[in-house]
């Protein structure tokens, strides 16, 4: 149906049925899925949608965009599940790259749609579920060749890192990655977006603290060539 090589994301919430606020963490997820739609649409292709209660899916323009959202998802929801509901929330993510059998719907949803593209994102989100590094790895990309397994080592350790970041890490990643992406940044222009988003004023040293403990400069540097090298890939066999 279509030769161009499309970008799918698959989730789903780790442990779903053991939650104590099972449909208010549902809400949560729904309003932060709602959020990126909105102020992502022009990078999304299919809407992130919940297909089933623990899970949702989309489609997205591009590799680098990919990651941004996965990042975003993640550390939003378990921010905001921290706070509201004093249970701290994780994904597992499948990421795939390949062809459709079925045309882009007009809908804007993605439901119903079908192709390697989606059974390489459904492989990866079970292969997350089946072998997660003790807990440490949420998320994988697969795309039918053999430098897969050279991108995802260079996730597991990505996750790795992201796995490590305390509450207060979190906070200070999610607002940098928010504000820029994974562009360059200055520590003023952190301190800026920190003030504003935690509404306290910080410090210089303290700027320079969380900066550096959270490694947030070598992750998203990482997240960005890897989004590079992979792009470079499915743009030359595009067609």
């Amino acid at each position: 149906m279509s030769d161009q090589l499309k970008i799918t994301l698959i989730a789903d919430m780790i442990a779903s049925r053991k939650m104590k606020e099972r449909g208010q963490t549902q809400v949560l997820l729904q309003s932060i899925l709602d959020s990126i739609n909105a102020k992502y649409k022009d990078d999304i292709e299919t809407d992130f949608t919940i297909t089933l209660g623990d899970e949702f899916q989309g489609m997205v323009t591009s590799v680098e965009k990919a990651f941004l959202f996965v990042d975003l998802i993640t550390l939003q929801l378990q921010l905001m599940t921290k706070r509201d509901i004093g249970e701290e929330i994780h994904l597992r993510w499948g990421i795939g790259i390949g062809k459709l059998a079925t045309p882009v719907q007009e809908n804007g949803y993605s439901i119903g749609m079908d192709g390697p593209a989606f059974w390489h994102a459904r492989e990866a989100v079970e292969s997350v579920r089946r072998h997660n590094d003790y807990g440490r790895l949420n998320e994988k990309i697969l795309t039918g060749t053999e430098d897969e397994h050279f991108y995802n080592s260079i996730i597991r350790i990505q996750n790795v890192i992201r796995n490590e970041w305390t509450t207060t890490q979190k906070e200070t990643a999610y607002s940098i990655l928010k504000a820029f992406h994974y562009s360059d940044w200055t520590n003023q222009e952190v301190k800026d977006v920190l003030n504003t988003d935690l509404n306290q004023h910080f410090s210089d040293q303290t700027i320079s603290k969380r900066i550096i403990s959270t490694n947030i400069k070598q992750y998203t540097s990482s997240r960005q060539w890897l989004a590079k090298h992979i792009e470079e890939w499915r743009m030359a066999h595009d067609n």
